[in-house]
């Protein structure tokens, strides 16, 4: 069997497979676009967790964290991307990383988060509009942020096309990256919005206190960690939680101490509205 040694954030797993599934896996571009700042890393003795990957006769997991055993009969390597994303979760979390849905911008040098669960709510819209300029494009879809140090620290570097805004904007294409990226580096944040983008010519603007924005905060970063959306071997097999009571006790005394002193807004309105009053609010 091959061992190989994968990285998001300060985050590091090891992997015990065939080298043929491996390099299955990385060649698959969906790798990086699903995986947040990933990377291949060299043999390292401090790592967080293990996945070990093997061919049976049936589908299952095993999770015992930091061990989790993965069988497959049929080889799908976006079912192991996802699996290695979910334990990445957890390791990332153990750090006081999370990761959240959300697309955003750097606005005079600082990240603005444009979050929320829904599609469709307007989070990329957002985003490429704040971009132009002077400003640069951060990420879509998924976002790391440190909640120790208040700061995002990933981001997906190549974006998967997986909404209507990219699709109509590109037409047939599967992955690309976006104009005006920024650096995928650390950078301080300024603010959460939190939008309903429609075309109306009134608009609202609700500044949450921190415990409100704690409350969502809360809610957004226990998701991908207790398996909400994660089925598996052709959506039969829902993966269980891997958070626990300490680690979410952890969690959300982070949250709360993240979210003091943070600006967060709802908005419903135009986009051309909310854009301008984003760069004179960051």
């Amino acid at each position: 069997m091959y061992e190989a040694y994968l990285q998001s954030a300060s985050a590091k797993i090891k992997l015990i497979l065939e080298k043929s599934v491996f390099d299955s896996i990385v060649q698959d571009e969906f790798f990086y676009s699903y995986i947040p700042s990933v990377k291949i890393i060299d043999h390292c003795k401090n790592f967080d967790a293990t996945i070990f990957i093997e061919n049976r006769l049936k589908n299952n997991i095993e999770i015992n964290y930091p061990n989790i055993t993965y069988q497959y009969n049929t080889l799908n390597t976006k079912d192991l991307i996802s699996l290695i994303e979910y334990v990445f979760e957890r390791a990332r979390q153990d750090r006081g990383i999370v990761c959240i849905h959300g697309a955003g911008a750097i606005v005079n040098n600082k990240a603005v988060i444009c979050w929320g669960p829904a599609t469709g709510m307007g989070k990329t819209s957002l985003a490429v509009e704040l971009s132009k300029l002077d400003n640069m494009f951060y990420s879509d879809e998924k976002i790391l942020i440190d909640l120790k140090n208040k700061k995002v620290v990933g981001r997906i570097n190549k974006q998967y096309v997986s909404n209507d805004y990219w699709k109509n904007k590109l037409g047939n294409t599967s992955y690309f990256e976006p104009k005006n990226l920024a650096p995928d580096k650390e950078y301080d944040i300024s603010l959460f919005v939190y939008p309903l983008i429609c075309d109306q010519k009134e608009y609202l603007i609700d500044r949450w206190d921190s415990s409100k924005f704690a409350w969502h905060l809360y809610e957004e970063t226990s998701r991908k960690i207790r398996g909400t959306s994660r089925v598996l071997f052709d959506n039969t097999f829902p993966v269980m939680p891997l958070d626990s009571f300490a680690l979410s006790i952890t969690r959300l005394n982070l949250v709360k101490n993240f979210t003091k002193n943070m600006n967060a807004i709802y908005y419903k309105g135009n986009l051309n509205y909310i854009s301008n009053a984003i760069k004179n609010m960051s």
